[in-house]
């Protein structure tokens, strides 16, 4: 998400830099919100992660392993692609037992604007069918659409936020469906440490969780790494913010984006 000042004036007309150029823009991963840039034209963006999240108090304690995160993104057009995500294998253990399957699976675009100075903008669309297994479906469609911008500070320090909105279902305790929205801002601040690395804290917040379960907010932070010009290595934590330790969550993560298609 990092964007380049413009090229000093010169006698004859310089081009805007892209502030989408390099993987560590255009990827997705780890944060929550998303970047605001396309994968390039030409280019298939794929995006794999790992998730250990811990639920709840010490003694009745929730643990929940999520493997793929999967998200391919293909680029198809000048500042827009075509997306597919999902599905990721979760396995989750409690006092009450345990559950494993597939989350949903869905489709999705993003269309980025054309560069400025110092903004990026992009939006995205999505839609998840219900085609997971029943413990980890939302029972019904999800129709997504997120908002995504990132502002240049400095030559090393942005700001992004993404604005997501969905609509979207799932299980209560009790094992009743019922469909419900939620609306998920996210700010974060992201720092450079030279052309193969940057760090970022991120600020989120969703209005829901599950039919039963309301407002969360949490942060995330991270760490990412290019080896080379096509790969990218992440590593993130994540921790709610809240006194009650019946609705405590904390998360490590790991995961890559490999880019195809641009040497």
């Amino acid at each position: 998400m990092a964007v380049l000042s413009l090229l000093a004036a010169a006698p004859t007309p310089t081009a805007t830099p892209d502030p989408c150029a390099g993987l560590l823009a255009e990827i997705n991963r780890p944060t929550i919100g998303y970047s605001p840039c396309a994968a390039g034209r030409g280019t298939v963006l794929v995006e794999l992660g790992y998730q250990n999240m811990q639920i709840g108090p010490a003694m009745h304690r929730t643990t929940q392993v999520q493997i793929a995160q999967t998200f391919v993104r293909f680029g198809v057009a000048p500042r827009f692609e075509l997306d597919l995500f999902g599905p990721s294998d979760v396995l989750q253990r409690s006092e009450l037992g345990n559950a494993a399957g597939f989350t949903d699976a869905g489709l999705g675009f993003k269309y980025e604007l054309a560069p400025s100075q110092r903004w990026s903008v992009g939006f995205d669309g999505l839609y998840t069918p219900p085609n997971g297994a029943r413990a980890l479906t939302a029972g019904n469609a999800t129709y997504g659409a997120n908002a995504d911008a990132s502002y240049q500070l400095t030559q090393t320090t942005s700001i992004g936020s993404t604005l997501a909105f969905s609509s979207t279902g799932g299980y209560s305790a009790t094992g009743t469906h019922a469909a419900y929205g939620t609306f998920m801002p996210s700010v974060l601040v992201l720092q450079q440490m030279g052309n193969a690395m940057q760090a970022y804290v991120e600020y989120v917040d969703v209005s829901r969780i599950s039919p039963d379960v309301g407002n969360r907010a949490f942060l995330d932070l991270g760490v990412q790494r290019l080896l080379g010009d096509n790969l990218e290595l992440d590593v993130e934590y994540g921790h709610a913010l809240t006194g009650d330790p019946a609705l405590r969550f904390t998360y490590v993560g790991t995961g890559i984006g490999l880019l195809v298609g641009r040497p």
